[in-house]
């Protein structure tokens, strides 16, 4: 049996709703505290959920039954609690884009080394048997070698001042919230950075990129299209083709999709995967066997650290604020 680890949740919003919900479904976690900036809904959210409401984000790190502090908080608010946290002794999952910046995960992921705690970004969906195969399948050589990729990932919400996502001294905007999964999944399936980055954006009224579509290039050899959008529903499908073979998903995000692979002089092959119970009930489980030293990180400081470079590079390229 695991020793259960007690999770708190900065923040009540939609992404906290969905990790407390899933937490309970978890071989190794339980949920011992919610903070918000008022008492009223972070005792509403407790109701629902289990543990402790509390009131300020503060008090909360630094309870000392909690071992482990998920960030659900906006794009801008990710460095200032996540240093406070680490520096109080508490692991961290928090949630994508890590930081704002480069720099500021850079920070980030020095202040996890001085305090000899665990950082990482929680992109659930790298955390999937179907994620984790697609990326052996193209790093093994089964594609031949890697000529074209393409990645795509949006949806339409009615646009609101009240979603943090609309504000661009927030890190709003599709590039950050959605198109940070694409970015993730072609340097991956990639191995390597970026050396050559265009983008273009479409700028909201509210001032941030509601929809956006990207270029890259990986090396001589290989090329790689995205698009993100937050207003314009569209596929979340990704494709990926080598010398010798291709392969498509329709959408790798959430796990529950088939690989349809398709080999030079061979039949068509389609991988299937079993339902996941719980997205995040798969990640807390993760970042359990990385805090006992059961395994390593799902998601590298390294490969955090290229993936906040490169988004850095798609908005100014785009003309979206830095």
């Amino acid at each position: 049996m695991m020793n259960k680890l007690k999770w708190g949740i900065l923040g009540t919003g939609m992404i906290a709703r969905k990790f407390a919900a899933d937490l309970p479904g978890s071989q190794s976690g339980e949920l011992a505290a919610t903070a918000s900036r008022g008492r009223a809904t972070a005792e509403s959210f407790a109701r629902t959920y289990g543990g402790l409401g509390i009131q300020g984000y503060e008090k909360l790190i630094n309870e000392d039954p909690i071992d482990a502090i998920y960030i659900s908080l906006p794009n801008h608010l990710h460095k200032e609690w996540a240093i406070k946290a680490l520096e109080a002794g508490k692991h961290v999952l928090c949630e994508k884009p890590i930081a704002l910046h480069h720099q500021d995960a850079q920070d980030m992921f020095e202040a996890a080394r001085y305090s000899n705690r665990h950082l990482i970004e929680a992109f659930m969906y790298r955390c999937t048997p179907l994620a984790r195969r697609i990326i052996e399948i193209c790093r093994s050589g089964t594609l031949g070698e890697i000529r074209l990729m393409r990645s795509n990932f949006s949806f339409s919400r009615e646009a609101s001042l009240e979603d943090a996502r609309y504000h661009p001294d927030k890190g709003g905007g599709s590039v950050m919230d959605v198109g940070c999964y694409c970015v993730n999944l072609l340097r991956n399936v990639a191995g390597c950075e970026p050396t050559e980055i265009k983008a273009t954006a479409h700028i909201h009224n509210y001032g941030v990129d509601d929809y956006a579509a990207g270029w890259l290039r990986f090396g001589a050899e290989t090329l790689a299209t995205f698009t993100c959008g937050m207003t314009v529903e569209s596929d979340m499908g990704t494709y990926v083709a080598g010398t010798l073979g291709s392969l498509k998903v329709d959408g790798p995000w959430f796990g529950v999709n088939s690989i349809h692979l398709q080999l030079l002089g061979q039949e068509p092959q389609i991988l299937s995967f079993p339902p996941i119970p719980g997205l995040y009930a798969l990640e807390a489980d993760a970042f359990h066997q990385v805090i006992s030293g059961n395994s390593p990180p799902w998601i590298t400081p390294e490969d955090s650290l290229g993936n906040m470079k490169t988004l850095d590079a798609i908005r100014r390229s785009a003309g979206i604020p830095v």
